[in-house]
């Protein structure tokens, strides 16, 4: 399929178009969190339902007692194989502030091929690219403060090419004019492309497992109700194809010469974005193109060695400051993402696989197509098969182990590591969370923060240096700030942002004050009587 998204445009680039895609398509409906795991933000005591994304224990024992985000969102791409290299950074594409020597003469921006970089090592290449927009989402602590609860949502778009041989590579980066393709046969080609579309309704629950002194557990569990909103995928294996110019254009268009060819292609109809409703039956009934279930799992352990500090006894009762954090360092560990989607809908999910011999790509035949329903009836027909069926598969969730280390140097100082590692195969169909090793020290206050993560990224590949921080209600960062700057030639890029706002746990009040003055935010909330 990689073979095939070249033929509709001959002089723009693939990477070109999904790089556009993510800055300006979807920051264009986003605009308003995967970095993949936000090392800079969801690291935090005062994360609040960021942090339930790496692990859903941190429900418990929340410096809030009422936390709401509002909205947030990020984007992240990472490859082996091509190198940003334009004149102009990505934050100005990000903001739309490239310069008019840059842009033609409709105020378009002219990201040539030359732009982006190849790496040309004959490897094996892969791509991860991913939108992840957090909608309003609730945090709770319970009175008492030993259990908590969170509702959360959020919509996420994964991109992953795994498995990829160079020469696709290239003519997925390059096109079909790209000189060093051409007159050649290219045996042995394979490669893997996934993108889905997921929508999320979550609820989380976490307690306290153990209070003794110094030793702190606590574990909580996150189920979640996948919507599959939309998924195209290609699986090309034992495939030889060669460029050639075409004689019907006087040259100046080319064919894509397939000698063999093994695939299997499919996805979801357009008209399934068309169709959606927010309603039962596109969340849990058949409406939706697809669906499924996914599970997070977590336990965290904290050592508090001075807890007594943060220990007082009210009506006879001991506990602990709901408002200070009191370990010296903290233990988290994670699995998340467990689960997969279950497309079947007959009416918008479609599927072939052909085995075939002697075939072409033409120009002509990619033109004036009526969205992704033509565009793959077009390659059915290239292939010389019928379009599409209706079919049945089954996508996985990006499951992961995420485990983090956090240690307090001194008050309001931290540092944090954090390893997640990807439990997917490069072959397994759907999507593959990336692997990151990244270690963040931070300045953390209830109002404000700033951290900077330095990371591992792009499968450990990648080395990045970021900058993230909190005011307010008003969170944001990077976890690779060379990228954005245009320092180098990044294989890596990510920004996030978003707008959260919570309630404090109160503070014990002096013992002189009468009892009902310290009652819980809940009966706060709710008892009219007045307490004098």
């Amino acid at each position: 399929m990689l073979l095939l998204i070249r033929q509709r445009s001959s002089c723009t680039g693939f990477m070109h178009k999904i790089l556009l895609f993510f800055l300006s398509g979807w920051l264009g409906v986003a605009t308003v969190s995967m970095a993949q795991h936000m090392p800079g933000a969801a690291m935090s005591n005062y994360a609040g339902t960021q942090a339930l994304y790496h692990n859903p224990a941190f429900v418990a024992d929340s410096r809030y007692s009422v936390f709401l985000n509002l909205a947030g969102a990020q984007l992240y791409m990472a490859g082996n194989h091509a190198k940003y290299n334009a004149p102009f950074s990505i934050a100005s594409l990000l903001t739309n502030t490239v310069p008019a020597q840059y842009r033609n003469e409709r105020g378009a921006i002219d990201l040539k091929r030359r732009h982006i970089e190849e790496k040309l090592n004959g490897r094996l290449k892969h791509l991860n690219g991913g939108g992840d927009l957090r909608l309003p989402s609730l945090m709770v602590t319970l009175p008492g403060g030993r259990f908590g609860i969170a509702a959360t949502a959020r919509a996420r778009l994964g991109l992953n090419a795994t498995q990829v041989t160079e020469p696709i590579a290239r003519l997925a980066r390059g096109g079909t004019r790209e000189s060093n393709l051409m007159d050649e046969i290219h045996e042995n080609q394979r490669g893997n492309l996934h993108f889905n579309g997921l929508g999320e309704v979550a609820f989380t629950f976490g307690g306290i497992v153990l209070d003794d002194e110094t030793d702190f557990f606590k574990a909580g569990a996150t189920v979640k109700r996948i919507v599959g909103l939309y998924n195209a995928h290609a699986i090309i294996d034992n495939t030889s194809f060669g460029v050639v110019p075409d004689p019907a254009y006087n040259n100046r268009k080319e064919i894509i010469q397939v000698p063999t060819i093994t695939t299997r292609y499919g996805y979801t109809s357009e008209e399934a974005v068309k169709n959606f409703r927010p309603s039962p039956g596109w969340l849990v009934g058949g409406d939706s193109p697809g669906g499924g279930w996914g599970l997070d799992l977590g336990v965290v352990y904290e050592y508090r060695p001075d807890v007594n500090k943060y220990s007082y006894t009210e009506k006879g009762i001991r506990k602990r400051d709901g408002t200070k954090n009191k370990y010296l360092y903290r233990l988290a560990v994670s699995l998340t993402d467990i689960g997969r989607v279950n497309f079947k809908n007959p009416v918008y999910v479609k599927q072939q696989e052909a085995n075939a011999v002697d075939k072409e790509f033409r120009f002509d035949n990619f033109q004036k197509l009526k969205g992704s329903d033509g565009f793959f009836a077009a390659v059915s027909s290239s292939l010389g098969v019928p379009p599409p069926p209706p079919a049945t598969f089954r996508s996985v969730l990006p499951t992961a182990l995420q485990a983090s280390l956090d240690y307090n140097i001194k008050p309001n100082v931290y540092v944090n590591t954090l390893w997640v590692q990807n439990l997917r195969s490069p072959s397994a169909f759907g999507m593959k969370a990336e692997s990151v090793l990244a270690v963040t020290p931070r300045y953390e206050h209830r109002w404000y923060e700033l951290s900077v993560p330095v990371s591992l990224m792009n499968r450990y590949s990648s080395l990045g240096v970021g900058l993230a921080g909190r005011v307010g209600p008003v969170w944001f960062g990077t976890d690779h700030l060379t990228s954005l700057l245009n320092i180098g030639k990044p294989k890596v890029f990510n920004v996030y942002f978003g707008v959260s706002a919570g309630l404090f746990r109160r503070p014990p009040l002096s013992p002189t004050r009468c009892w009902p003055a310290e009652a819980s935010w809940w009966k706060r909330l709710f008892q009219r009587k007045e307490y004098r």
